[in-house]
């Protein structure tokens, strides 16, 4: 079967289509997933080769994968496919969050972000699980929303949506 693993070298970007009528069908196929719902478990996705091959029933996971690169496709937008490990160096962490590898040590030491040292190599690096960062993220973007939804409710509340721009 030959060597299968996948490193993150092993990227892979799509552009949208240029051509309108794949353009068209993608939008059309997102439309029509839309209609249908998210959920997969009372009847799985299944996925057939353009060969017409036999029909492979699709985990939830990889048709939520494949819907959410299919939804960005339509509005134009490229996506990469990036393999990931599950246990990550600060390098790696902080790039994933888009912060320098000293801000991410401190969030680490703070307890921000759980992590480990690495036993098996001498100078015991960090590691941080995937898991972990993402959830980070997530709560951060969370924390973002919100503190932009209060800050637009007391500028609405103040009247300043009113005012034009060169009054701020």
């Amino acid at each position: 079967m030959g060597d299968t693993s996948l490193a993150a070298a092993d990227a892979r970007t799509f552009l949208p289509e240029e051509d309108p009528q794949t353009q068209a069908a993608i939008v059309d196929l997102v439309e029509e997933l839309r209609k249908r719902g998210r959920s997969v478990a009372d009847c799985p996705a299944l996925l057939t080769g353009p060969d017409g091959s036999p029909q492979i029933p699709l985990p939830t996971q990889i048709y939520e994968a494949l819907l959410q690169v299919a939804e960005a496709l339509s509005m134009g937008l490229a996506v990469t496919v990036a393999p990931q490990h599950m246990t990550m160096s600060t390098y790696e962490a902080s790039e994933l969050l888009g912060i320098s590898r000293p801000t991410l040590v401190k969030l680490l030491e703070d307890g921000e972000i759980p992590y480990r040292r690495a036993t098996d190599r001498p100078g015991a690096h960090r590691r941080v699980k995937l898991q972990d960062v993402l959830a980070f993220k997530e709560r951060r973007r969370t924390e973002r929303r919100r503190l932009l939804d209060e800050l637009t409710a007391d500028s609405v509340g103040a009247g300043m949506y009113d005012k034009p721009t060169n009054e701020f």
